[in-house]
């Protein structure tokens, strides 16, 4: 009897386990259920209880309302009363500053970021977001005083600059630190800035340019470590500004703007700052920052490194820059092909092979001169044709198209016809039409237009250069040959494209001879070049419309037998 009532009360209590638990989940259906009738009727009002629906729409909006006045209240009033704060506590320093000495009034604004610090840390847990807003407060403070002890005072409580640029340095250590160990983006994008702002506080070549290479460096650790993307981006932006501002002889210590300051170490910083931020393709993602952030800062990066070498240059190395710029394309080429075989990505090896053959344009510039480099970058064309080949990039190509078009362009606008410019055109848009079209899979080009942009540059350039290689009497005749040589490519190719081109120059060939020619030529080339042309179209004409009738109708193609003739004898 005893094991019987253990049993019982054993079975009784696991189905009392039972029901609780199936109270619990019918009590969760009905709570989602009560959700999602309430979703429904908000969407769907129901027309014969308009009480209740208006009664749903108050509340509504009572929360709502209300939830922004908390936000108001909480963190808009948090962001103002710290700023006041942050303003009331300068202004005491200030103030302190009148009535006491250096150093009492340095230790009354002291005073008062510890006062602010333990206000922060009193509030940490009931009010989280106030107790950050006078943290950071604190750390602004705290940098300021500092900053007082020797910059923007008239009379300086520490003499040497170098102690307060280390102790400036230690309150960034220190908010570093703090970000870190907080996880703060916000406190670390604030350190940095003001490591850059303590940079051109310094005024100095040998501190200076370094505290700039160690921000740019402790960003892009940060946002190898904790994917802090916002930050590096902005201090990328303020790298650049603020090697700028030194060229221009840091007007932000009062000195005279335009007295440029000539140091060979503003160029290895630039490129140092350059090569720190050209290592984010190396970067795993890891889900720890947008895809879209590898584009941003190659383009970010490479902007603000041509804008300030361009301002480097055109200061310091006007009449050197060819080793500069062929450096550049050296370093740049190479680590396009690293990332190519480093990277799944198609953008990023793109877009420094691209740079890198821009460098080299400028380079070609710089050690033959306008107009005889130009026939230089138009075979140099040809070289970024073959690179966007291996490399599949369609990014390369398009680039290179409009770069091609606007050189041509830019030459035939401003500088007088040279023969060997003129022929390496030509050459350049036929080889470069080619290779498209025999490789337009691998190059993964959907339409025809940057073909036939070569083309067109192909039909000008080569009536552009034979008008001026040869005599004025032997244009036509030259012209006539240019059209013989598209139709034979039409045929050997057999491409209609050649043919059209053909045709337009025949036309153009015609107007030229009609209207031109015919009132200075003599009597013997004129005939001639009236006989050639003539031959040649219609020579052509026959040929290509026996070639379509065949085409159209290949099943009339009779021989011509005997019988055949002696019919249509009869018939004549």
């Amino acid at each position: 009897m005893p094991q019987e009532n253990q049993d019982q009360s054993g079975n009784i209590s696991e189905l009392l386990e039972k029901v609780n638990s199936l109270e619990l989940r019918i009590g969760r259906i009905e709570g989602q259920l009560e959700v999602a009738v309430r979703g429904v009727v908000s969407v769907h009002p129901d027309r014969n209880h308009p009480e209740q629906v208006n009664n749903m729409g108050e509340e509504e909006l009572a929360v709502d309302s209300g939830l922004i006045e908390s936000n108001i209240f909480e963190y808009g009033l948090a962001w103002f009363g710290s700023l006041v704060l942050l303003l009331g506590i300068i202004f005491l320093s200030n103030f302190a500053g009148n009535y006491l000495n250096g150093t009492l009034a340095s230790l009354v604004g002291y005073g008062a970021v510890a006062g602010i610090f333990f206000l922060a840390w009193y509030l940490r847990n009931s009010f989280t977001h106030l107790s950050f807003m006078l943290n950071l407060s604190a750390h602004l403070l705290i940098y300021y005083i500092t900053l007082r002890l020797y910059f923007f005072i008239d009379h300086p409580v520490i003499q040497a600059k170098g102690i307060v640029l280390f102790l400036l340095i230690i309150v960034i250590c220190i908010q570093c630190y703090f970000a870190i160990r907080k996880n703060s983006e916000l406190l670390a994008a604030i350190a940095l800035l003001l490591s850059l702002a303590t940079a051109l506080f310094a005024d100095a070549t040998y501190v200076s340019l370094p505290l700039i290479i160690i921000t740019a460096a402790s960003s892009m650790f940060l946002f190898i470590q904790f994917g802090w993307w916002r930050l590096m981006l902005i201090t990328l932006i303020f790298v650049y500004i603020s090697q700028s501002i030194w060229l221009l002889n840091n007007p932000v210590m009062g000195n005279p703007i335009g007295a440029f300051a000539t140091h060979p170490f503003n160029l290895l910083c630039l490129f140092v700052y350059g090569t720190i931020f050209s290592f984010v393709p190396m970067i795993k993602q890891d889900k720890k920052f947008p895809e879209s952030i590898y584009p941003a800062t190659i383009i970010i990066n490479g902007m603000g490194f041509s804008a300030v070498l361009l301002f480097v240059i055109a200061s310091f190395y006007a009449g050197s820059y060819v080793w500069i710029f062929t450096m550049i394309s050296a370093l740049c080429l190479f680590y396009s092909i690293f990332l190519k075989y480093r990277t799944s990505r198609i953008f990023d090896p793109a877009f420094y092979a691209i740079y890198s053959f821009m460098a080299l344009s400028v380079a070609v510039y710089g050690y033959s001169k306008l107009p005889d480099a130009l026939w230089l970058l138009a075979l140099q064309s040809l070289l970024v044709v073959s690179w966007a080949l291996w490399f599949r990039s369609r990014i390369i190509v398009v680039m290179n198209t409009f770069l091609f078009t606007g050189i041509l362009a830019f030459y035939m606008a401003f500088y007088p016809p040279v023969d060997k410019v003129n022929f390496a055109f030509v050459l350049a848009a036929f080889i470069s039409a080619r290779v498209i079209n025999w490789k337009k899979e691998r190059l993964t080009l959907k339409t025809e237009m940057l073909r036939n942009t070569y083309l067109i540059v192909l039909f000008f350039s080569m009536l552009f250069a034979l008008y001026h290689v040869v005599s004025k009497q032997y244009v036509t005749l030259s012209w006539t040959a240019a059209a013989v040589f598209y139709f034979t490519m039409s045929l050997i190719l057999k491409n209609i494209k050649y043919r059209w081109m053909a045709i337009a120059t025949v036309l153009f060939t015609g107007f030229y001879l009609f209207f031109v020619d015919l009132s200075h030529l003599e009597t013997g080339y004129r005939v001639l070049a009236f006989l050639f042309l003539a031959l040649i179209s219609l020579g052509a004409s026959l040929y290509f419309t026996k070639k379509m009738r065949k085409k159209l109708n290949p099943e009339a193609n009779i021989s011509e037998t005997p019988e055949h003739k002696d019919f249509i004898s009869e018939k004549l």
